[in-house]
């Protein structure tokens, strides 16, 4: 049987702030709810409909952050996004 590598403080890496906001999707919420002035809330739950279907967040931040209308609707997503919003009212 395989052994572990040692966890020690050597296993320990602070990640940029770039880093930890492709990481984690509700670090990216917090940050994009600052720079485009809206609810963090409706934000993670945006890109948490994107992750739950494979979408790219680029979809949500393009629509729906951006109001870029050239960007086609993704009724998948718009779903997801509602049931999301239903799940956090629970």
């Amino acid at each position: 049987m395989p052994t572990e590598p040692p966890y020690d403080a050597s296993s320990i890496r602070i990640l940029n702030p770039d880093e930890y906001s492709n990481k984690f999707f509700w670090a990216k919420a917090g940050d994009l709810a600052s720079q485009y002035k809206k609810p963090e809330p409706w934000i993670r739950r945006g890109l948490e409909a994107c992750e739950r279907v494979n979408v790219p967040h680029d979809y949500f931040i393009s629509r729906y952050l951006l109001n870029d209308k050239s960007v086609p609707r993704n009724p998948t997503v718009d779903l997801v996004f509602i049931e999301v919003l239903k799940e956090d009212r629970r």
